[in-house]
């Protein structure tokens, strides 16, 4: 072989293997750069999920402790409970069943009463903490409050203060507050499990310094706040103090004792509250160094190490992937879907098929059997339940838990009896639990049901996940399995009756209360001899409410003493404006209900309106209920001799609906008797005669005993012909004239309106 063409071989070789051999570098310094910054990436996004799943359970929990709280305010406000002398114990019994630390009740005055694990004690709210009393203020203001964390005096240890305005009649009379423990936010922020380990997270103030820390450290020194070293080693820390009083999510990078770390400033949204999550960069991304260094040691086998070590990579991202994947779309307990991910599920199968039911499924009592059992065998429970409702599912359906015992399915069933008889045995194979040790519990489960379509209605998803709740509201009221369907009827009731109570004293307030009036005819003469008071509510927005949508939530809640007293008054202004025209009024009656005349300040209430407005008293009749007459009515009759002493005129309403009694007749001084609207028409359909032979010898003994008759429901011709063959004295119906307002009664009575 030619010496030279060796050479020129050689050198060929040498300059291939130079080439190739700088290639390779190249290659393995561009992948190391690019591996670097895809781990550091991926690192970042991953800090920046967990940290927002943790400032959201975080949120979770407050929000939690407010509704607590609220619930407890709005109770407060809708009673004077806190008038009682029995209040503190009661206090007392709202904290032995919650979780609180201490709860307290403060009203405007400040004398207030807190419970805690000492007892039940009043409290000046002077005498509390500075930081009760700045929540207490802000409560008063109309806000919900936040305390910061601090050391309580009270129960020795770091709290934080919640406080709710407690409101009555539209203002705010008081504050319920309460403290709990920092403990709360243990699990919350358990550092050892950031980032698989090697991250630590706390919580800080707006300001930076340190209010929880959770893990072992990073930096040993214990630092009152990140602006001090070793965190910040030049003016980057004034643009991370700018981003944090702007309530900003912000990133930055610091070395300690040789190491880099990685940190995430991320806002809670309460108090100007941040998490802090730290994160070592080489711990976090070992194999990347060993990547680098193994490609920059190795010169001729960077790339199949390289090469190597990517697929490596490969399956470390896929096992994170799959990792964030759970911890995103599965609930860790039960193994089920989580919420998130049921909503996505379900909107996707309702994009193909809208056909479908939701369920929401709930324990009773579950969080006593928590608290009996133990957390362990609770979640044993949990885990029961959704093995069974997970055995029960057919193709396309799904479930989820939610949080503690609360589970959405998702059923392609629409018929009512199918889905009743699957959770039926849903519940029964649930049910069936023996807690280890072989002891037994009897425990019960209801569900709310609610399906696509209901009265030609097709619901959306977020539609039938509102009125599930609804429905499974309705299930909770049985202590047994029970399934409720929602009903939309019934919920537009509900929705009625809770804006009828929500609205009723606003309402009085603003005069949407209307008086109307309906005439009494005399049917000697046929002419108007007097009128009934009848209410009406309409909105500001001219809709209105009818009596049977209101007078019976009235009656119960007790708010017709004081609508009843507000229509005493629209009767006497009423009479008032037609003495002033010169008109001659006639009697107006009036309905009270039996809880206003037992109020011991109703017969000075009443002769004081007549004397505010200078009427007769003798043009007012309060009409009474005959149920109210027979249940006491000695005490009854002691409160009309007054009345009349007074010069008012006394009715007994609705004589003959199912209580009467002649007894009641002779006990009882009324000037006026009517005749419920039920005995005319009866009377009117009775073939034998019966009931009208009644009702005339009602009229004759009620003439014996000077008392004027009036029949109600007076709707047709032969109905007047048939009430005044029986002499009766006054008729009142459609026949004669519906109920109207004041001024369309005073214009068809008088022949004008009002000036």
């Amino acid at each position: 072989m030619d010496e030279k063409k060796v050479q020129n071989r050689m050198k060929k070789a040498v300059k291939y293997a130079v080439a190739t051999g700088l290639l390779l570098l190249v290659t393995g310094v561009f992948f190391a750069l690019f591996l670097r910054d895809t781990v550091n990436r991926t690192v970042d996004e991953q800090m920046q999920n967990e940290t927002d799943e943790y400032v959201r359970r975080v949120n979770k929990q407050i929000t939690y402790d407010l509704h607590l709280l609220e619930t407890a305010a709005s109770l407060l406000g809708d009673t004077n409970v806190t008038e009682e002398e029995s209040f503190p114990e009661i206090l007392g019994n709202a904290y032995e069943q919650n979780d609180f630390l201490s709860m307290g009740y403060f009203p405007r005055t400040g004398n207030g009463v807190v419970a805690s694990v000492d007892g039940v004690r009043e409290m000046m709210l002077t005498e509390s903490q500075t930081e009760v009393q700045e929540v207490v203020a802000a409560a008063l203001d109309g806000g919900k409050m936040v305390s910061d964390l601090f050391w309580s005096t009270l129960t020795q240890e770091n709290v934080l203060v919640y406080g709710a305005p407690v409101e009555k009649d539209g203002e705010i009379t008081g504050v319920m507050c309460a403290s709990d423990h920092v403990e709360i936010f243990t699990d919350i922020l358990n550092g050892k499990r950031v980032m698989g380990g090697s991250g630590r997270i706390h919580m800080l103030s707006q300001n930076g310094e340190f209010l929880i820390r959770y893990g072992e450290p990073v930096v040993k020194e214990e630092k009152a706040s990140i602006f001090e070293s070793p965190y910040f080693q030049d003016d980057e820390y004034l643009t991370v103090q700018r981003e944090m009083e702007n309530g900003q999510k912000c990133w930055f990078s610091f070395r300690y004792e040789g190491k880099s770390y990685r940190a995430f400033l991320d806002p809670v949204g309460v108090n100007g509250w941040y998490l802090f999550c730290v994160n070592s960069v080489e711990e976090s991304s070992a194999l990347m160094f060993l990547t680098v260094k193994v490609t920059g040691g190795i010169f001729a086998g960077i790339l199949v190490i390289a090469a190597l070590w990517l697929i490596f990579f490969q399956r470390i991202v896929r096992k994170n992937t799959q990792e964030l994947r759970e911890l995103a779309y599965y609930d860790r307990l039960t193994g089920a879907n989580n919420f998130s991910r049921f909503r996505q599920l379900a909107a996707e199968r309702m994009n193909v098929t809208p056909n479908c039911a939701i369920v929401s499924l709930n324990i009773h009592q579950f969080k006593f059997l928590n608290e009996m059992f133990g957390k362990e065998q609770a979640d044993r429970l949990l885990c029961h339940v959704a093995d069974a409702i997970g055995a029960a599912l057919k193709y396309d359906e799904v479930f989820c838990r939610e949080s503690a015992d609360f589970f959405y399915l998702f059923l392609r069933d629409v018929q009512r009896d199918r889905i009743r008889i699957r959770l039926e045995e849903i519940m029964e194979k649930a049910t069936d639990f023996t807690q280890e040790g072989g002891e037994g519990y009897n425990i019960f489960m209801y569900c709310g049901v609610v399906t696509s379509s209901d009265d030609r209605t097709v619901y959306t998803l977020d539609q039938m996940m509102t009125h599930v709740m609804f429905a499974l509201a309705k299930a909770r009221e049985t202590h047994q399995n029970n399934v409720w369907f929602f009903d939309s009827k019934l919920h537009e009731k509900e929705k009625m009756d809770n804006y009828v109570e929500g609205h009723m004293y606003q309402a009085l307030e603003n005069e949407e209360f209307c008086l109307y009036l309906q005439p009494k005819i005399d049917l000697k003469t046929g002419k108007t001899a007097s009128a009934e008071a009848l209410v009406r509510w309409r909105k500001k927005d001219g809709s209105m409410i009818f009596p049977g949508q209101f007078i019976p939530i009235f009656e119960e809640n007790g708010f017709c003493t004081r609508l009843d007293i507000y229509m005493v008054e629209k009767v006497c202004e009423c009479i008032r404006n037609w003495m002033d025209q010169g008109f001659e009024p006639v009697p107006v009656s009036v309905n009270q209900s039996k809880a206003v005349l037992f109020e011991k300040d109703y017969i000075a209430r009443l002769t004081d309106m007549i004397e505010k407005y200078q009427i007769p008293s003798s043009l007012i009749t309060l009409e009474i209920l005959e149920g109210a007459a027979l249940e006491n009515a000695d005490e009854l009759n002691a409160k009309i001799a007054v009345l009349k002493s007074k010069g008012l005129l006394i009715s007994m309403d609705d004589f003959g609906s199912g209580y009467s009694s002649l007894n009641t007749l002779a006990r009882i001084d009324i000037d006026e008797l009517k005749l419920d609207r039920e005995f005319l028409k009866e009377a009117a359909e009775d073939r034998n005669g019966k009931t009208r032979v009644i009702l005339e010898q009602i009229t004759r003994m009620t003439k014996r005993l000077n008392i004027r008759t009036v029949v109600e429901g007076v709707e047709t011709e032969e109905n007047d012909r048939m009430i005044r063959e029986l002499g009766c004295d006054y008729g009142q119906g459609y026949y004669y004239g519906r109920p109207v307002s004041e001024a369309e009664f005073t214009e068809k009575l008088y022949g004008t309106r009002w000036k």
